[in-house]
């Protein structure tokens, strides 16, 4: 199992890697790994300290939340982690009729927020008003909340995309304030 999670996550490092046009050198160099251990990452032979992928999400512009592997690969799978879901975040299904869908609870305002906004830009993929490929980046780089620095108590840009809620997506969103050790990472 430990052979696929290292080949999974290769993958996923090789697959943005590619997306952002960068050469596993320029992509060392952003993230001030070495050439040789980027390689060794993406073709799974060792799997990267957390402090590396946080290096490589920073310089990919995406959550680290993108590395995360949930070792989900069969519906049985899909439909158990969905149950710990409902306990957790109060995720439900919504009607016996199809499509199937999940709604939130109210207890999980965060949730709901971040789905509604994966909703609508879900609907904007289906009309043609983005590509797979900015979707996928838009996903890659989501943070529901709008981030406030301790110190200054001002709105910061996200960390690891540079990037801050805009338009609709900050409707509901929650001020979130980070602790200096995760801003300066």
């Amino acid at each position: 199992m430990e052979d696929l999670d290292r080949r999974l996550m290769g993958k996923r490092i090789r697959d943005l890697r590619q997306r952002r046009g960068l050469t596993q050198r320029e992509l060392a160099e952003l993230s001030g790994l070495s050439e040789s251990a980027l390689r060794s990452y993406e073709l799974g032979d060792r799997f990267p300290k957390e402090r590396h992928l946080d290096r490589i999400a920073r310089a990919l512009r995406v959550r680290p939340e993108v590395f995360e592997d949930h070792d989900i690969t069969t519906v049985d799978q899909v439909i158990h982690a969905l149950f710990n879901l409902e306990e957790q975040f109060g995720l439900v299904p919504n009607g016996e009729g199809e499509p199937a869908g999940l709604t939130v609870e109210m207890t999980s305002v965060d949730l709901s927020k971040a789905l509604r906004d994966w909703g609508r830009r879900r609907e904007q993929l289906d009309a043609g008003e983005m590509t797979p490929d900015e979707y996928r980046d838009w996903k890659d780089a989501y943070l529901p909340r709008i981030l406030i620095d301790p110190v200054t108590g001002e709105e910061i840009d996200d960390p690891y995309t540079g990037r801050r809620l805009e338009g609709v997506e900050r409707e509901d969103a929650r001020r979130a304030v980070r602790t200096m050790d995760w801003l300066n990472g």
